[in-house]
C-alpha cells in the first residue's frame, strides 16, 4: 500500500526525538521492538525527504559527527 502524506517537519527536532528513542529502545538489557518500529518509520521519513523530495542530507541527518546510528 502506498500512502502519500504532506508534512512540514522540523528535522532538528525529529533527529533529536529519533536519538532519544534509540537510547530508550537499545539502552537496556533487551531491545524494545515497539520503539524499533517507530525508529524505522522515522528512518523512512528521513530517507524519503532526501531521496524523493530533495532535502539536503545535512538538514535531515545533521552533520556526520552528529549521527549516532
Amino acid at each position: 500500500m502506498k500512502v502519500v502524506v504532506t508534512l512540514d517537519l522540523d528535522f532538528n527536532l525529529l533527529r533529536e526525538q529519533k536519538h532519544e528513542l534509540i537510547r530508550k529502545a537499545w539502552g537496556g538489557r533487551q531491545t524494545n521492538e515497539l520503539l524499533e518500529g517507530i525508529i524505522s518509520l522515522i528512518d523512512a521519513v528521513q530517507d524519503q525527504a532526501v531521496e524523493n523530495n530533495g532535502v539536503d542530507e545535512v538538514v535531515v541527518f545533521g552533520e556526520p559527527e552528529e549521527e549516532t546510528v
